[in-house]
């Protein structure tokens, strides 16, 4: 048998962005294997119900209270041991986690290929997002192949020297991932909780607009956090007519910041616990517009023609903005009030679907690259050098 290709995941994010993947590879008879450090235990096992996959390594790295020294060393260790054991001829990490840049670095470590999946994405500001801009650079420098998500994002690389052969424009795998997912919504196939079909239907009844909101960036706790939330609260205060939707990051920096706000009380404001995946990609189709600090969320929301405020100072998502789909908003309680009142006011909140993050082909462009770098046998051939377009 070949030599394996081992696709390392943690969060969510990168459980809905690698799993199309792995799976594609599957379907396509490679020998693939998925190593889950369960960076986010509960929110990672959703995913992985809903695609019905089981990793066939599960390094269970998560406990109370951890930090980022705790994670980068357990993950560096953890991600050695699984690659000395399976000898893989290729590693591939997706974005910018700790999992990301930890499971890279074993692999650097151990002279093993890595390809990275969405690569490129750059703030310019090492601090924010924190800690992911750092991980995705350091990742960008020892990466063997970078699987760029726009033309914008191949460009980034190229600048930072990154040869022109090895970088290459697949769009985004969260596009095929969302895609499949609306489908399933759309046909039935996926049963959507009862609480959240509930909600979309009484308020789109009553002939509200519905607003879903996400903050839990880490570069926002405290201070951050409270000047979104207080904008929400007079924003939701004015207008009686608009519900706004808040699935809840469990991390504890996120609760107390809810629960010191006085979020909770205002009537029109629906405090949950995190959704599940399909839950969420329902909700994106079903809301009037999007306010979040989410990378993700922002290409999804986009990709389904919905109008994004973006909480937070800094993008690397930058074709939404230029795409006229997201506003910049930051942390700033007065603009981010006065965008909520101006996307309130607009007659027209409906926008065509943008293809702006992919169309929908990214695991199919990934999986071609790198069978004409004859990786999926364990061999390399660097004269295959088809540079794939998006």
């Amino acid at each position: 048998m070949s030599r394996p290709i081992i696709l390392v995941v943690g969060t969510r994010a990168e459980a809905i962005k690698l799993i199309p993947l792995y799976l594609y590879f599957k379907k396509e008879g490679i020998n693939v294997l998925l190593c889950a450090t369960y960076q986010h235990f509960q929110l990672f096992n959703q995913v992985c119900s809903i695609f019905n996959v089981i990793p066939d390594f599960s390094l269970n790295v998560m406990k109370a209270d951890q930090d980022l020294f705790y994670l980068t060393s357990v993950i560096l260790q953890k991600t050695k041991e699984i690659y000395l054991k399976t000898n893989p001829s290729l590693i591939l990490v997706h974005g910018d986690t700790t999992t990301t840049m930890a499971s890279a670095l074993a692999a650097f470590y151990l002279d093993i290929p890595i390809g990275h999946v969405e690569a490129g994405l750059r703030t310019g500001n090492m601090k924010a997002p924190f800690p992911e801009e750092m991980n995705r650079k350091v990742v960008g420098q020892i990466a063997t192949y970078h699987f760029a998500p726009t033309a914008f994002s191949a460009a980034n690389l190229l600048s930072e020297g990154i040869k022109r052969e090895n970088v290459f424009c697949t769009g985004n795998t969260v596009v095929d991932a969302l895609l499949w997912m609306k489908e399933k919504i759309n046909s039935g196939k996926i049963k959507i909780d009862d609480m959240v079909v509930s909600f979309i239907r009484k308020n789109k009844s009553d002939s509200k607009k519905i607003v879903l909101l996400t903050a839990h960036r880490r570069e926002s706790f405290g201070d951050g956090l409270f000047r979104v939330f207080n904008a929400v609260k007079k924003f939701a205060k004015n207008h009686s007519d608009v519900s706004i939707f808040y699935p809840v990051h469990p991390n504890p920096n996120v609760l107390k910041a809810i629960d010191k706000s006085g979020i909770k009380d205002i009537e029109n404001i629906f405090i949950t616990e995190s959704v599940a995946y399909k839950e969420l990609i329902y909700l994106l189709m079903n809301v009037d517009f999007v306010a979040t600090d989410s990378g993700g969320i922002q290409e999804e929301a986009v990709s389904l023609g919905k109008r994004v405020l973006v909480l937070r100072d800094m993008t690397e998502r930058w074709e939404g903005v230029w795409d006229g789909s997201e506003e910049l908003v930051g942390t700033n309680e007065t603009l981010i009030l006065n965008s909520l009142e101006k996307l309130y006011h607009l007659s027209n909140l409906n926008l065509p679907a943008s293809y702006v993050y992919g169309d929908g082909n990214a695991c199919k462009r990934i999986f071609s690259i790198i069978k004409s770098r004859k990786l999926l046998c364990g061999s390399f051939d660097d004269k295959a050098l088809h540079v794939s377009t998006f």
